[in-house]
């Protein structure tokens, strides 16, 4: 532990006292110090603004500066400081104004006076966060700096100067001469710390820009050519643009703004420089663009310039023309299609290649715009009903060529895009119901000769029209379908079943349809050969004692056959339909048979019998021979068996003559269909006025239409209008003709 112990009293004598006295007077500073360090201080900013080496180190002129702030001399100080910096700023661009490389000396000033600035502040730094911060009303050093030369530009107008001249050279620029954009980007950049951008150097700069765009866009706008097709991919001078050339002028004159705005220029500006640029470029001639080779690069299937079109019109809000016009080619083009002579034969190709082109368009070029989509619906289906029912008749005919040949060569992903193309232009015409009657009679037509190419591709295009237009749509079709899959199923069960000698030897099948679902055939009366009867009569013991009280009418007319003929060139195997081969089976028990006796032998009628000897002895495989030889039939010819018939193949298909489809037919079917639509107009008026009870002509015509998918004229309404009241569903009011009530 320690321990402390006051000394004791000094040996030698008594102790002494320490008296301390206050001074007499206060320590004052020398009468010159003021002004011999403010001297000092305004010598080294000389020497500074000068680009000179000062006389003091900077730390000393750093300690002078603190030691007058700490005697209250910084006011002093701070105004030396913008005697100084007026009077250098007033020197230095006053001499500029009048030079001739104007903003090249303007540049060099900026970035001499802003390094020279930042090292006054070094020095002066005591100052700035003492006094300047402390002071109401006193700007920083910087600020300070700025201001001097901020307000010598805006009392000498040469503010106005530096702007026309950095216009100029961006104009040279825009001509295609080189400039010096760092020096413009320190014009720019000088003009935004003196806070003179937005209220001089901006709105000057854009105004320019307007008028050089507005005065450019007449120019080449009034000079534009027709659309050239033919390109070597050399550039176009300007005097030969055409539109295409025109769209991608405009789109370097704004990769060109883009640039500017980055590089030299303050980027907020590229708003509103790439808006002035279109609104005179593009938006103000928009209609004349569109009006002038919109169609044409259409025609030419040019989609990265309708792509750019699509772009450049986006930001001006211009894409209601471009709709407009898109709608108008769209009806014009499909128009004329429809109305070309060829138009039964390559119409439907025709028209799905159109649609290809158009949706190719749309989304490579317009970006799957949804209010360009609406107009390119809208259009197709306006001018692809303008013939009413012949685009339904003609769009059953090519799926059934398609389903007979065309995808034979394809693979399952192309027949299954061809499906999709074909829906596609089924769902744009409104007499569904007539594809639907034609569609069935060439599907019955192809099921049953087996010429379709896949049932497979079948069944998809009828998913597709069910998923289209509904089960009801397709429920008929379905069935004829699945009655061919019941029958394979049926000649397999009668294959494992005892059958007799007859049926084994000929092969024989049956098809067994449903007469609910399949078209309505005229049975022909045909006497068939002993055994082919024979195995007909055992197949409807066998059919009718699985399915009891079901009654079988045979089609002779859609029934096959294959018949293995004996000829001097050796064996063929020749394929025919069943009335074909019923005919020439004759001829194996006679060579010779005169007309009177194969009409007696096969009980058919002239007109039938007639056609079909013709298909056997005057078309492309003579397998008869016929006297006299000509190419019509007639009841007084002899028909000899061909034993001489010769032919590479092994297997011959011999077609029957076909009877063209007649204006009679077809009008059987629209007819047929014509009373179907009238029957459902009368369901949905009955339907309408017994939910409304009373309405007026034009509110019943309205709700009409939204309830029937075809069309329908105005006279055809009045028609079943006047068969409801006779038929007292509905009657006239008394007082008003016009409105309807509904009769309980």
């Amino acid at each position: 532990m320690w321990a402390s112990k006051r000394p004791g009293p000094p040996a030698g004598g008594p102790q002494k006292k320490l008296v301390i006295q206050g001074l007499k007077a206060l320590p004052t500073l020398p009468s010159s110090y003021k002004d011999d360090t403010l001297s000092r201080l305004r010598n080294a900013v000389n020497a500074i603004l000068g680009n000179q080496p000062t006389t003091q180190g900077l730390e000393e002129l750093y300690r002078d500066c603190e030691a007058m702030c700490l005697h209250k001399f910084a006011s002093s100080i701070y105004e030396m400081l913008q005697q100084e910096f007026e009077a250098y700023a007033h020197k230095q661009l006053s001499q500029i104004d009048k030079a001739q490389q104007v903003l090249e000396q303007t540049q060099q000033f900026w970035e001499s006076y802003t390094r020279q600035l930042h090292m006054i502040r070094s020095v002066f730094m005591y100052l700035d966060r003492t006094y300047a911060l402390q002071t109401t009303n006193v700007a920083s050093l910087w600020a300070m700096g700025l201001s001097v030369v901020r307000q010598y530009l805006i009392n000498s107008n040469m503010r106005i100067r530096l702007v026309r001249l950095f216009i100029d050279r961006v104009q040279n620029e825009r001509d295609g001469q080189l400039v010096d954009e760092p020096m413009l980007a320190s014009i720019a950049h000088m003009f935004i710390d003196l806070g003179l951008y937005t209220q001089t150097l901006l709105p000057n700069f854009i105004d320019a820009t307007r008028d050089y765009y507005r005065r450019e866009s007449l120019r080449l706008i009034s000079s534009l050519v027709p659309l050239q097709t033919s390109t070597d991919g050399s550039a176009q001078s300007s005097r030969m643009m055409d539109v295409p050339g025109y769209l991608a002028h405009v789109q370097r004159r704004l990769d060109e703004e883009t640039h500017r705005a980055m590089q030299y220029l303050d980027p907020s500006i590229k708003t509103s420089l790439l808006s002035t640029a279109l609104s005179e470029l593009i938006e103000k001639h928009a209609e004349k663009l569109l009006g002038s080779s919109f169609d044409s690069m259409v025609d030419a299937n040019l989609v990265p310039d309708l792509g750019r079109l699509y772009k450049l019109l986006a930001p001006v809000d211009k894409l209601n023309a471009l709709r407009k016009s898109w709608s108008a080619y769209i009806k014009t083009t499909g128009q004329r299609k429809m109305q070309m002579p060829d138009a039964e034969t390559a119409l439907v190709s025709g028209l799905l290649e159109f649609r290809s082109k158009l949706d190719n368009i749309f989304e490579a070029a317009f970006q799957n715009d949804s209010k360009l989509h609406s107009a390119l619906r809208e259009a197709f289906e306006a001018f692809i009903n303008t013939r009413r029912n012949k685009p339904a008749q003609l769009i059953a005919r090519f799926v059934d060529q398609y389903m007979r040949v065309g995808s034979k060569t394809d693979d399952e992903q192309q027949v299954d895009d061809c499906l999709n193309r074909i829906v596609a232009l089924f769902r744009f015409i409104q007499s569904k119901d007539l594809f639907e009657a034609y569609y069935r009679r060439d599907l019955s037509k192809r099921l049953l000769s087996t010429k379709t190419v896949s049932r497979d591709a079948e069944s998809a295009f009828l998913h597709k029209l069910k998923a289209e237009c509904g089960s009801g749509y397709t429920s008929q079709l379905e069935g004829m379908l699945r009655d061919m899959e019941v029958s394979e199923e049926l000649t397999a069960a009668l294959s494992q079943a005892t059958v007799g000698p007859d049926m084994s030897d000929i092969g024989f099948h049956a098809n067994i349809l449903t007469t609910s679902f399949w078209p309505t055939y005229e049975p022909i009366q045909l006497t068939l050969p002993r055994q082919l009867e024979a195995a007909q009569e055992q197949f409807a013991r066998f059919y009718v004692e699985r399915h009891r009280g079901r009654n079988l009418q045979w089609q002779y007319n859609l029934g096959t056959c294959l018949i293995k003929v004996e000829f001097d060139d050796g064996p063929k195997e020749l394929q025919m339909n069943q009335v074909q081969g019923t005919v020439l089976l004759l001829f194996a028990e006679s060579d010779e048979l005169t007309y009177t006796q194969v009409q007696q032998n096969t009980g058919l009628e002239d007109s039938e019998l007639q056609r079909t000897l013709q298909s056997l002895a005057c078309g492309k495989y003579r397998v008869l021979a016929k006297e006299p030889k000509s190419r019509d039939v007639s009841t007084t010819d002899k028909f000899v068996f061909n034993s001489g018939f010769k032919c590479p193949q092994a297997r011959i298909k011999i077609s029957q003559i076909v009877v063209k489809e007649t204006e009679k037919e077809s009008k059987d079917i629209e007819q047929h269909i014509h009373l179907d639509r009238m029957y459902r107009v009368d369901a949905a008026l009955v339907r309408i006025m017994k939910a409304r009870k009373t309405l007026d002509h034009d509110r019943l015509f309205s709700e009409l239409s939204n309830q029937i998918d075809f069309n329908i004229t105005m006279a055809e309404i009045k028609e079943r209008i006047e068969t409801l009241i006779e038929r007292d569903y509905i009657r006239r009011d008394d007082s008003d003709q016009s409105t309807y009530h509904y009769i309980a």
